[in-house]
């Protein structure tokens, strides 16, 4: 009966352990590289789709890529390589897609831009 006792919890530990690993958050690195990402395609999208962009958010949105940046380590190349693979995801969609004025994009740049430029 102990035997029993000890084996379920083991196996209860060892499940909580692999939901504890699952569930943890991503590194900081991680995090930074998908906000930037975020922050980049909202910038690429207010200039090449023209959606609309208020001198106050243009600057927040800057400040936001700015610290995004540092936060992701990325420097020099890296940083240019990071923008272009951003920009060349956004052409592969296909700009009349990300563009469209009621597509999912242009909802969800609405909502991101006014979430990163408080």
């Amino acid at each position: 009966m102990r035997a029993g006792l000890i084996a379920r919890g083991s196996a209860a530990l060892a499940s909580l352990l692999l939901v504890a690993l699952v569930s943890r958050p991503a590194p900081a690195a991680e995090t930074a590289e998908e906000t930037l990402r975020v922050l980049y395609r909202i910038a690429l999208s207010a200039e090449m789709c023209g959606f609309p962009i208020a001198p106050r958010q243009a600057d927040a949105l800057g400040k936001a890529m700015n610290r995004a940046l540092s936060e992701t380590g990325l420097e020099g190349e890296a940083a240019d390589q990071f923008y272009r693979d951003v920009d060349g995801s956004l052409e592969s969609e296909g700009w009349d897609k990300v563009c469209a004025e009621n597509g999912d994009w242009a909802r969800s740049y609405r909502s991101l831009l006014a979430a990163n430029t408080r």
